[in-house]
């Protein structure tokens, strides 16, 4: 897989993804250079020419790496995940995100507001691309992605660990600031179109929404998920 932009090439390289970073010899600036001699630390070959075909020079900002693809954890490690004795945690779901750009948004909150992990199924999720890690700003190279064949049960299993979880609904009667936000808890965030499914919403323990002024305009997933997790941050910031 080939990525571009400064951001997901160097927490690719930053992170020991890298196999070769292309630059493009049209400009070389110094953001580049900053890259080439990051390459060169962690043994990353370099070459200055051309941008390889998969990359596209206008949205590139001139550098291209080839990568190794980062793998999803399973359902095991997960359960391991989630079995830690520490007091609060935070796990984002993501239910029917087909977008990849969405996807890779939601994987950049995550990241900003400390999310211990993101959970995706195995069927109807966007593919973790160019799209999604540049939409990342590169931080799907370091976020736990665990990816689970049936995200119903998982729930489940997560509620058995004492593990409260959080659905989204424009519907809901409660805001996200009106509930208790601490502990260890799911977020579980739907698709823009259809929402949260019939029988994941079935097994959350409680439904709140984002409050907006003006309702018939619906927010992107993406952003809907960083006020969530900025008002779970906040709350869980305050109770320590």
């Amino acid at each position: 897989m080939v990525i571009s932009g400064v951001h997901a090439v160097a927490k690719a390289l930053e992170s020991g993804f890298g196999l070769e970073l292309f630059i493009s010899n049209r400009r070389i600036s110094s953001r580049l250079k900053w890259l080439i001699a990051l390459a060169d630390r962690k043994k990353c070959s370099v070459t200055v020419g051309e941008l390889p075909d998969e990359s596209s020079e206008n949205n590139s900002q001139g550098v291209a790496l080839e990568i190794i693809k980062p793998r999803y954890l399973n359902e095991k490690v997960l359960n391991a995940a989630t079995s830690t004795e520490i007091e609060s945690f935070v796990f984002l779901v993501l239910d029917g995100i087909t977008d990849p750009r969405n996807f890779g948004a939601c994987l950049r909150s995550a990241a900003s507001y400390g999310v211990n992990g993101v959970i995706i199924p195995k069927d109807k999720a966007a593919p973790l691309n160019e799209a999604a890690i540049k939409a990342s700003s590169g931080t799907a190279f370091f976020m736990p992605i665990y990816e689970v064949v049936n995200l119903a049960r998982c729930i489940k299993n997560l509620k058995k660990k004492n593990i409260w979880v959080f659905g989204t609904d424009s519907q809901a009667v409660n805001t996200i600031g009106q509930e208790a936000l601490s502990g260890k808890l799911a977020l579980v965030m739907g698709s823009e179109g259809k929402g949260i499914r019939e029988n994941v919403k079935a097994h959350c323990d409680v439904m709140l929404r984002v409050p907006v002024k003006n309702a018939e305009f619906t927010l992107n997933v993406s952003v809907a998920t960083g006020i969530c997790l900025s008002e779970i941050y906040r709350q869980q910031r305050d109770s320590k």
